[in-house]
C-alpha cells in the first residue's frame, strides 16, 4: 500500500489547510476498521450499545506518545532580537545592548553562550550556565506539553485484521476479538479520524508559541517506525469547553474475527458475545493458522 500521501495530508492538517487536507484524506478513507480487544465485559457492553471508548494519553503503551521537541536555540534566537528582550535587558541591567550584540545573539548557532560572553565583558553576573538553562527550559517545556496531551483523548485502529502482533499484543494472545467497522459514514467520527505516520524523530517546532491545538494532534500521529506494523488510524479528540467526550457511538460492526486461541474463554463471555451478535445481525469469523505460512487467515465459524 502506498502512503506517500500521509505526509501531505499532515503537512496540510498542522498548517489549518482544511482545503487541501479533508479531500486528500475523504480519497484515501478506508472502508473498513479493525479494532483488537479482549473478551471482557466491557468489550461486550462496548459492541452491545455501539460505542468505543477515547483513551487518555498517559494510559497508552508507548512513552513517546505525542512527543515534540522545539528547538531551545531557535526559541532563544527569536527572543533576543525582540524588543521585549532588549528592554528587559536594560531594566535589569542598567545598560543598552548594541545593535552588533543583538544582530550576534539573534543569528548565533548558540546564542545563551553568546548571551553569557556578553554579560562577562559587560561585567553582568548570571547564575545559570547554558546547560543548566536547558534543562530548566526543558523542564517547562515538558509541562506545557503534559497539560495540553490532558485535553486529548484517542482511540486506535489498524487496517489490519490479520497481524500476528496485534493479535498477540491487543487481542489477549490470541484469546480475544477483532471488531470490524465501517465509519465511512459517521460524520462526527470521519472528521477526527486520522492516519498515524511512522518517522524515525520526533516531530520539532521552533517556538513555543508554534505549539498549538493542531501542532499537539500532529504530534499525536506520529510514532515510531517500529510501529508501522500496526497500520494505525487514530480518532483524536481534544476537549472543547465543557465538551470532552470519552465514549463515542458507532455502527453495528461489519464483523467480529475471533482468535485462534477464543475457545480458552469461560463459557459464559463466548455466550454473552453470541447472544448479541446474533441479535444484532453481526456476522462472526473465526482466524485460523494457515498450515504452511506464519499467517492467519480467515474462516467461517458457527455457533
Amino acid at each position: 500500500m502506498n502512503n506517500n500521501w500521509i505526509e501531505s495530508y499532515w503537512e496540510f492538517m498542522i498548517t489549518d489547510n482544511i482545503e487541501e487536507a479533508i479531500p486528500l484524506k475523504s480519497l484515501h478513507f478506508p472502508k473498513s476498521f479493525f479494532k483488537y480487544r479482549w473478551l471482557t465485559e466491557r468489550t461486550i457492553q462496548t459492541i452491545e450499545e455501539g460505542y468505543i471508548w477515547l483513551a487518555e494519553i498517559a494510559s497508552l503503551n508507548d512513552p513517546f506518545e505525542c512527543s515534540i521537541q522545539f528547538d531551545n536555540d531557535e526559541c532563544l534566537r527569536h527572543f533576543y532580537g525582540s524588543d521585549q528582550f532588549r528592554l528587559t535587558f536594560e531594566i535589569m541591567t542598567g545598560q543598552r545592548l548594541t545593535t552588533k550584540e543583538i544582530s550576534v545573539l539573534s543569528t548565533s548557532d548558540k546564542p545563551y553562550d553568546e548571551y553569557l560572553k556578553i554579560c562577562a565583558l559587560r561585567k553582568i553576573a548570571i547564575g545559570i550556565n547554558s546547560e543548566e538553562q536547558l534543562k530548566k527550559v526543558q523542564r517547562r517545556w515538558t509541562e506545557i506539553v503534559e497539560e495540553m496531551n490532558r485535553n486529548l483523548r484517542i482511540c486506535s485502529f489498524s487496517l489490519n485484521s490479520s497481524s500476528l502482533l496485534l493479535w498477540s499484543h491487543y487481542a489477549c494472545e490470541h484469546k480475544g476479538i477483532c471488531i470490524e467497522y465501517d465509519l465511512e459514514d459517521v460524520d462526527e467520527i470521519r472528521a477526527f479520524m486520522q492516519p498515524v505516520m511512522y518517522r524515525d524523530r520526533v516531530h520539532k517546532i521552533g517556538l513555543f508559541e508554534e505549539y498549538t491545538t493542531m501542532q499537539m494532534i500532529g504530534a499525536s500521529l506520529i510514532k515510531s517506525k517500529d510501529w508501522v506494523y500496526e497500520q494505525e488510524w487514530r480518532l483524536t479528540i481534544f476537549k472543547q469547553k465543557d465538551k470532552f467526550p470519552q465514549k463515542m457511538k458507532v455502527p453495528v460492526p461489519k464483523g467480529i474475527y475471533l482468535g485462534t486461541r477464543f475457545a480458552l474463554n469461560s463459557d459464559d463471555l463466548k455466550n454473552k458475545l453470541f447472544k448479541i451478535a446474533s441479535a444484532k445481525g453481526i456476522p462472526i469469523f473465526q482466524m485460523e493458522k494457515h498450515p504452511q505460512e506464519f499467517k492467519l487467515v480467515k474462516g467461517n465459524f458457527k455457533i
